[in-house]
C-alpha cells in the first residue's frame, strides 16, 4: 500500500495504521464510489468516515478495525514493515511511504466468488480505483489470456521461448 508524503506528517489512514499495526483492505466498487469518494474530505483526525459516507461498518475477526459492509471484496491486513521514499530533486523531503501488509482474512460476497472459491468476477466487483488527484478509472472489460506452457512453448519454433533457448544454447545450457 503506497501513501503521498513522509511519516513524520502522515494522513489519517497512515497515522492508524503507525499507531495500531493493522488496517482493512476494502476494494471499491462503482455502486458506492460516490460515498468512498466522501472519505477524502479534509475533515480534522477524529471525525468519523463512517458518518460523512453513510458507508456502514462491519465487524473483523484478525483486525479490530472495521470493514465496509458494502464492499464486495475485503482484506484484513497486519503490518509486516513501512519503507520511507525521499525526494531525488528536493533532498530531505519526503515524498511517500510504502507499508508492506500480511492479509491475514479475506471476506468475499457470495455471489462475486466461484465454485473453488478462488477467483472474484470482476463483473460483479466492478472496481474502481483512483489514478491521482480527482480522477478515478473503472474496469468496464476484461480479457482472458491464457498462460503459456513452458514445455509446449519449447516445442514450437517462433514461440515466446525462441530468444530464451538461443541464449541457453550459446551458453552450453546455464
Amino acid at each position: 500500500m503506497g501513501f503521498a508524503g513522509g511519516m513524520d506528517n502522515p494522513k489519517d489512514t497512515l497515522k492508524n495504521l503507525l499507531e495500531t499495526g493493522e488496517c482493512v483492505v476494502n476494494i471499491a466498487s462503482e455502486h458506492f464510489v460516490e460515498a468512498m469518494n466522501s472519505t477524502s474530505i479534509n475533515a480534522p483526525f477524529g471525525v468519523s468516515e463512517w458518518t460523512l459516507s453513510g458507508l456502514t461498518p462491519a465487524p473483523c475477526t484478525e483486525v479490530k478495525a472495521s470493514r465496509v459492509k458494502e464492499s464486495i471484496f475485503s482484506v484484513e491486513c497486519k503490518l509486516m514493515e513501512t519503507k520511507q521514499f525521499e525526494s531525488k530533486v528536493t533532498p530531505g523531503r519526503k515524498t511517500g511511504v510504502m507499508a508492506i501488509l500480511e492479509g491475514v482474512r479475506f471476506w468475499a460476497r457470495e455471489d462475486a466468488i466461484n465454485g473453488d472459491r478462488n477467483i472474484i468476477d470482476p463483473a460483479v466487483l466492478r472496481p474502481v480505483t483512483r489514478l491521482g488527484g480527482i480522477t478515478y478509472a473503472r474496469i468496464v472489460d476484461g480479457m482472458e489470456v491464457p498462460r503459456p506452457d513452458y514445455e509446449e512453448e519449447k516445442k514450437k519454433k517462433g514461440g515466446v521461448l525462441t530468444g530464451l533457448l538461443k541464449e541457453e544454447e550459446e551458453d552450453g545450457g546455464r
